[in-house]
């Protein structure tokens, strides 16, 4: 094993874990809701917020949505090549503000083109132990800051 860091590709999966925090997370805000004393119209004003982002949050992590990053290739020096659920290939830059943890690392890119910034959210399941182990290896020692220091966790 050579001691240059690779290029690595990942292709995350749907995570359950996901998927079963964001029903969690919506059912106790519900729960809140229904229980917290307050005036009928907020009442209904919180629920109509809930249900849309509810609805939001499902529409952008269902399977085939555009906005959902399928694939990234990542390489040493940051650039990445990712792909988005409706098959747009972007050129795109890992941001310094990645947030790197034991459970969690949330990727997020800036575009070379287009102002939007889009992220990738991996959590156990989302990709093997090894692949978690091998992206946390290159964003830890590969060349991400300009200054040549390691990005913050």
């Amino acid at each position: 094993m050579s001691g240059k860091i690779q290029a690595l590709t990942l292709q995350p999966r749907p995570s359950r874990k996901l998927h079963a925090w964001l029903v969690a997370v919506h059912l106790l805000a519900l729960l809140v809701i229904l229980l917290a004393p307050m005036l009928p119209w907020h009442r209904a004003m919180l629920l109509l917020i809930l249900t849309l982002q509810g609805y939001l949050s499902y529409r952008q992590t269902r399977k085939g949505s555009g906005r959902r990053i399928i694939r990234a290739r990542i390489r040493p020096d940051g650039r990445a090549r990712i792909t988005m659920g409706d098959g747009r290939k972007l050129a795109a830059r890992i941001r310094q503000d990645t947030l790197i943890t034991p459970w969690l690392i949330l990727l997020r890119f800036d575009l070379d083109r287009g102002w939007r910034q889009p992220a990738l959210l991996l959590i156990p399941g989302s990709l093997s132990e090894d692949e978690m182990r091998r992206l946390r290896v290159l964003l830890r020692f590969s060349q991400l800051n300009p200054d040549g220091g390691e990005i913050d966790h």
